[in-house]
């Protein structure tokens, strides 16, 4: 994960570029913990927690949430977040600790209800982590939800569009991703073994859409619906969350002397395939998603 942590990427690009995550995902974990009786509701830990997208999604569900990640500067923005969107200024009372996933040693062991980690496990060392996750959650009654969605999903209204976004991310930027990009192109689907092997239990392993199977292995359902994320894009959005990709941002940096932007190249591309006037308007994108969740 070191490129967002680097000198030439934008976290602010990144916060502004990111789609947040299906609100009812947030109720989906809730209510899964829950199930087991016992089990309480009072700290979170959103781990890889980037600019704080799901951790303050996690506000108002949990008695305290706290947001671990290794980039300082991400949490500088995370920290630094302000939403006006619904006419008054949000406050967030997220308590943010730069930390590694493999080494949360400023949580004492037990201390744990549930870990979430939103788009960003493909970048640990998974037993590391696991070994951290067994230590801190509360004994017999901890959750660990791992999700996120893959950087290549369908152009319901312009697939014209969609041999080109591959032609980008796979073709053109593909050899510039940072270790880990792989596990994220499975959806996560490795995690099953390595949770399996640590000795969680209640293990369940959901992907949307029913094509995302041709992503993973064995071991999954479909939901019916896209509980991880369903964010509507427009061509305005999908600029911005192009711009905010690490491996675009390590291909701009070795061809700095082109003085051009991958991504502004591609957009255009994209942009005029789909036929759209309007940048602002939405349309109908179909994102690969899963959602590994069990206990330990």
């Amino acid at each position: 994960m070191s490129t967002y942590s680097s000198e030439g990427y934008s976290q602010d690009s990144y916060a502004k570029g990111r789609p947040t995550y299906n609100s009812k995902l947030v109720e989906y974990i809730v209510n899964y913990h829950l199930k087991q009786s016992g089990n309480k509701t009072c700290t979170v830990v959103d781990v890889a927690t980037g600019t704080g997208i799901f951790a303050r999604m996690l506000q108002g569900s949990f008695d305290k949430v706290i947001g671990t990640d290794n980039s300082a500067s991400m949490l500088e923005v995370a920290k630094a977040h302000k939403d006006s969107s619904s006419g008054g200024e949000k406050t967030y009372s997220i308590e943010y600790v730069q930390a590694s996933a493999e080494d949360l040693g400023f949580l004492k062991d037990g201390s744990v209800d549930v870990i979430t980690v939103g788009t960003g496990a493909h970048w640990f060392e998974p037993q590391k982590f696991l070994n951290e996750v067994k230590r801190v959650l509360v004994p017999g009654h901890g959750t660990l939800a791992i999700f996120g969605y893959g950087g290549f999903g369908n152009f319901v209204d312009f697939p014209q569009c969609n041999a080109l976004f591959k032609e980008f991310g796979m073709d053109v930027i593909g050899p510039y991703w940072d270790k880990g990009r792989r596990v994220l192109e499975r959806l996560y689907s490795e995690y099953l073994h390595h949770v399996r092997r640590n000795g969680f239990k209640d293990i369940m392993f959901q992907i949307y859409p029913e094509s995302a199977k041709y992503s993973v292995s064995t071991g999954y359902s479909v939901f019916d619906e896209p509980v991880v994320i369903n964010y509507e894009l427009s061509m305005e959005s999908f600029h911005a969350y192009i711009r905010s990709w690490s491996a675009a941002s390590n291909y701009n940096r070795a061809y700095a002397d082109e003085n051009v932007n991958i991504s502004d190249v591609y957009y255009e591309k994209i942009f005029k395939a789909s036929g759209v006037t309007d940048p602002k308007a939405k349309f109908r994108y179909e994102w690969d998603q899963a959602l590994l969740i069990c206990r330990f």
